[in-house]
C-alpha cells in the first residue's frame, strides 16, 4: 500500500512538473526586426499604381494576360502545388480524427472436435460478436497540439502554393518579355543586314567606277557576312524561349506559336512599393514560413506531453453462444475500463524528441527571420534596378538617335569621297549596337518591374 501511494505521489509530481514545463511551450516565438521607415531606393510615387492581384494587366498586353492565366491553370508546377495542398488538407483531417473515439466491430465463429482415448469424437462450436470503443482522453492537450500543428502545416502549404503561382506568373512575364526582345533584336539585325547590303552595292558601284579598291569590296563583304551570321544565335535563343514558354503553359514545344507584339510598345507601370514593414503581410512565402514556425511550436508542446501520463477509456459489449453461427440464446456482456499509463523508461526517446522539436523550432524561427530579410533586400534591389534601367533607357534612346544621324551623314560623305569605307562601317556598327542595346534596356526595365511586383508579393493577401 505504501508503495502504491508513493508511486501515485511521484506520478502527480511528474504531472504537475510536466504541465508547468508545457504551459509556455505552445507560445510562438517572435523575431525582432527593426524596419526602416522607407525603402532606400524608393521610386517616385506620383502616378504610381498599387500592387493588385492581377498585376500583369498593368503592362496592357492581352497576350501576356492570356499566357499567365493558362500557366496558372495548366503548368505542371501549378498542378503539383494544388495536389500538395490537397495532401496537406488530408493530413489535417487525419489529425482531427483524434477528436472522435475509435470503434471496432468483431465477429468470430468456429468448431472443434475432441476425442478422449477410447472414447468417441465430440463436436463443439462457438460464436461471438462484439463492439469495442476506445478513446484516449486528451488531458494535457497533446492531441490538440497535433491538430494545431497539422492546421498550421496546411496553411503553410497553401501559402507556399500561392508563392508558386506568383513565381509562375513572374516566370511567364519574364519569358514573354525576353521573347519580344529577341523578336525585336532579330528585326534590328535584319535591318542592319539590309543596310550592309545597301552599302555593299554602293561599294561595288564605286569599285566599278574606279573610286573604291578591291580591299574595300572585300571589307564590306566581310561586314555583310558578319551581320548575316549574327542572326543565327538570336534565332536560336528565340526558338528556345518560345519552347520555354510552351513548357510553362503545359504545352508541347513543337508547333507552339505566339502572337507577336512590339516590346517598345509594352507599358511599364510606376509601382507603389508602400513601406518596408508591410512586406511580412504581403508575401506568401513569408506567411508560409510563419505558419511553419507555428507548426513547430505546436510540435514542441506535443512532444512535451508525451512525457506525461496517458488516460485510455475503453468500452465493450457483445454476445457469445456455444453453438456455431447461432446467437440465440446467447450470453450478453458489457464493460468499460479506465487506464492510466506513464512511461518510466524509454531510453531517452521522448526527452530527445522534445529536444529535437525545440531545435527545429529554433531553425524555423531563424528561417522566418532570414526570409523577411531576403524579402526586404529583394524589394530594395528591384526598386534600384527600376530607377537605374529607366535612366539607362532614356540615355540609350538618345544614343540611337545620334548613331542613326551619324550613319546617314557618313553614307552621304562616303558617296562624295570625303571619308573612307572603314569610317562608314564603324558608323553602321555603332547604330546596330545602339539599337540592340536599346531593346535590351527595355527588356531590363520590364524585368525589373516584374521582379518588383514579385518581391512585393504580387498583390497577395491572406484570406485568414
Amino acid at each position: 500500500m505504501k508503495f502504491r501511494k508513493s508511486l501515485t505521489c511521484s506520478l502527480l509530481v511528474a504531472t504537475i512538473s510536466g504541465l508547468a514545463a508545457c504551459s509556455s511551450m505552445d507560445e510562438v516565438p517572435k523575431t525582432t526586426i527593426q524596419y526602416a521607415p522607407v525603402w532606400e531606393y524608393a521610386a517616385r510615387t506620383q502616378g504610381a499604381v498599387s500592387v493588385e492581384k492581377e498585376w500583369w494587366k498593368t503592362f496592357e498586353s492581352d497576350q501576356l494576360t492570356q499566357l499567365i492565366e493558362i500557366a496558372q491553370e495548366k503548368s505542371p508546377d501549378a498542378i503539383i502545388g494544388g495536389e500538395r495542398v490537397k495532401q496537406a488538407e488530408l493530413q489535417m483531417k487525419i489529425a482531427n480524427a483524434s477528436l472522435f473515439p475509435s470503434l471496432a466491430a468483431s465477429a468470430s465463429g468456429g468448431e472443434s472436435r475432441t476425442k478422449i482415448d477410447g472414447g468417441s469424437w465430440q463436436n463443439s462450436g462457438s460464436t461471438r460478436a462484439g463492439l469495442t470503443a476506445n478513446y484516449e482522453v486528451d488531458l494535457w492537450g497533446g492531441e490538440a497540439a497535433n491538430r494545431r500543428s497539422a492546421k498550421a502545416s496546411f496553411r503553410a502549404t497553401e501559402f507556399s502554393n500561392e508563392a508558386t503561382r506568383l513565381s509562375i506568373a513572374a516566370a511567364v512575364a519574364s519569358a514573354w518579355f525576353n521573347y519580344l526582345a529577341l523578336q525585336e533584336r532579330i528585326e534590328t539585325a535584319r535591318k542592319n543586314v539590309e543596310i550592309a547590303d545597301r552599302i555593299q552595292r554602293i561599294v561595288d558601284s564605286l569599285y566599278r567606277n574606279g573610286a573604291a579598291s578591291a580591299a574595300d569590296v572585300a571589307a564590306q563583304k566581310t561586314n555583310l557576312l558578319s551581320q548575316q551570321n549574327a542572326l543565327l544565335p538570336l534565332q536560336l535563343q528565340f526558338d528556345q524561349t518560345r519552347a520555354a514558354i510552351a513548357l510553362l503553359e503545359g504545352q508541347v514545344p513543337q508547333g507552339y506559336q505566339l502572337v507577336n507584339e512590339n516590346i517598345l510598345n509594352i507599358k511599364i507601370p510606376t509601382i507603389d512599393a508602400g513601406v518596408p514593414a508591410n512586406v511580412i503581410v504581403r508575401r506568401p512565402d513569408v506567411a508560409s514560413s510563419e505558419a511553419q514556425l507555428q507548426a513547430s511550436s505546436a510540435d514542441v508542446y506535443a512532444a512535451r506531453t508525451a512525457l506525461l501520463p496517458s488516460i485510455q477509456l475503453s468500452g465493450n459489449m457483445g454476445k457469445s453462444a456455444s453453438e456455431l453461427f447461432a446467437l440465440n440464446p446467447a450470453v450478453q456482456s458489457a464493460g468499460w475500463s479506465l487506464s492510466l499509463a506513464q512511461t518510466i523508461f524509454a531510453g531517452g526517446r521522448y526527452v530527445n524528441q522534445v529536444r529535437l522539436s525545440e531545435s527545429r523550432r529554433v531553425e524555423m524561427l531563424e528561417q522566418y527571420r532570414q526570409i523577411i530579410l531576403i524579402a526586404l533586400q529583394e524589394v530594395d534591389d528591384a526598386l534600384n534596378r527600376v530607377n537605374i534601367t529607366q535612366q539607362q533607357e532614356i540615355n540609350q534612346q538618345s544614343i540611337v538617335e545620334q548613331a542613326s544621324r551619324s550613319l546617314r551623314l557618313n553614307e552621304t560623305r562616303y558617296r562624295e569621297g570625303d571619308i573612307d569605307l572603314q569610317t562608314l562601317l564603324d558608323s553602321q556598327r555603332s547604330l546596330f549596337q545602339a539599337q540592340d542595346a536599346l531593346v535590351q534596356q527595355r527588356l531590363a526595365r520590364l524585368k525589373a518591374a516584374t521582379d518588383l511586383y514579385k518581391a512585393l508579393g504580387g498583390g497577395w493577401t491572406s484570406a485568414n
